[in-house]
C-alpha cells in the first residue's frame, strides 16, 4: 500500500482499514472516491447496502469484510450517536457483562427446570426479569462453567 497523506492521516487517527484488499463491495472498485483503506467509508457503506439497498446483513458483511455481531453493534452505536460512530471505538470485543451472583443463580435455576433452554432464551429471560442486556453467548458461559447442560448438573 502506497503511502499517501491520505493514508497517513486515517493511520494516525486509526481509521486505516487493515483489510481493505478484502473488501469486495463494487462501489470500491468502480471510483477513486470510495477508498477500501477508509474505515469509516466502509463501515458506513456497509450499514448502508443492508439498510437502504437490498442486501442482506449476511453478504453486505461479507462483502465489507465485518462479522454479523459487529454489524449490529456498528448499526446500534450509527443509531445512537450518529456518523461519530465511524470513527473509531475501542479495537477488538466489548468486555462481557459481569453478572451479579442473583443472575447467575438464575439461570442455573432454570437450566435446572428446563434444560433444554437455549442460552437465547435465557438471555431474553434475564433481559424482562432483570433489565440487563447480555450476550447470548455470555449466559452460553455460565452454562460452561457451572456444568448445567441438557442433562442437568454433571459431577465433576
Amino acid at each position: 500500500m502506497k503511502d499517501t497523506p491520505r493514508v497517513d492521516f486515517l493511520r494516525s487517527q486509526g481509521l486505516l482499514n487493515g483489510r481493505a484488499e478484502s473488501v469486495t463491495h463494487p462501489l470500491f472498485g468502480a471510483s477513486d472516491f470510495f477508498d477500501p483503506r477508509d474505515l469509516a467509508q466502509v463501515r458506513y457503506e456497509m450499514l448502508r447496502a443492508a439498510m437502504a439497498e437490498e442486501t442482506s446483513v449476511a453478504e453486505a458483511c461479507r462483502q465489507f469484510c465485518f462479522s454479523r455481531e459487529y454489524f449490529y453493534r456498528l448499526k446500534r452505536a450509527f443509531m445512537e450517536r450518529g456518523y461519530s460512530a465511524l470513527l473509531g471505538s475501542a479495537k477488538g470485543r466489548p468486555p462481557l457483562i459481569a453478572l451479579n451472583q442473583e443472575i447467575v443463580t438464575f439461570v442455573v435455576q432454570r437450566k435446572l427446570e428446563q434444560p433444554t433452554l437455549s442460552g437465547e432464551q435465557l438471555r431474553k429471560e434475564i433481559l424482562d426479569l432483570y433489565q440487563v442486556d447480555c450476550s447470548r453467548r455470555t449466559v452460553e458461559r455460565i452454562v460452561e462453567k457451572v456444568g448445567v447442560g441438557k442433562r442437568g448438573l454433571r459431577s465433576r
